[in-house]
């Protein structure tokens, strides 16, 4: 029972003293708190539209160069150029560009920042085939003139230039993040067949 006196006496003196004094207790520390946080999420699942999209880009490229080399490769070498070859090769050019021209302008607005204006680019330039090759053909069946040969000729080039100008078709396109990867490698149509 003494010590409990002697506690509570003691405990009165400081309090006493802690009053007399005229200084406050320093505020208690607040409790401390850990906030752990953790990054968000990243999506291994390619955007199916994304995929979508790309697969539609690539199918018309790679189907029209699958299709010119088979159209080719069904000439053979060696083949003389004659009015009725070359107004049936301009035909075919300009069917095969057309095709490209209508598939590409089917597809829905891009969900990739910069694949509008991929897409536009490459419709120009088949549009400009198509064309090509088309007036050739008019021309030449409509004339029998040397004149009009050597235009289904330079025709023919024009019409063939989207095999040799389209390297890369999404090269303004940034593809290097890993949500365009993850797309691109899920775009079945994008990897042409061996």
């Amino acid at each position: 029972m003494k010590t409990k006196l002697l506690f509570v006496a003691l405990m009165g003196a400081l309090f006493v003293t802690a009053a007399c004094s005229g200084e406050t207790p320093p505020p208690a520390p607040p409790p401390a708190t850990v906030t752990v946080t953790t990054p968000p999420k990243l999506s291994t699942d390619p955007d199916a539209k994304t995929v979508a999209w790309l697969d539609g880009m690539c199918g018309a490229i790679f189907g029209y160069v699958k299709a010119s080399n088979e159209h080719a490769s069904k000439q053979g070498s060696g083949v003389e150029v004659t009015r009725p070859w070359l107004s049936e090769d301009l035909g075919v050019r300009a069917d095969l560009a057309g095709k490209v021209v209508d598939e590409l302008n089917a597809l829905p607005a891009s969900p990739i920042p910069g694949g509008d204006n991929a897409r536009k680019s490459l419709v120009d330039s088949y549009t400009a085939a198509r064309d090509a090759a088309a007036e050739g053909k008019r021309k030449l069946d409509a004339s029998k003139s040397q004149a009009a040969l050597d235009a289904g000729l330079k025709a023919l080039d024009a019409a063939q230039k989207p095999l040799t100008e389209t390297t890369d078709p999404f090269a303004s396109v940034k593809m290097d993040t890993p949500e365009m990867l993850s797309a691109m490698a899920a775009a079945k149509k994008c990897v042409p067949a061996s």
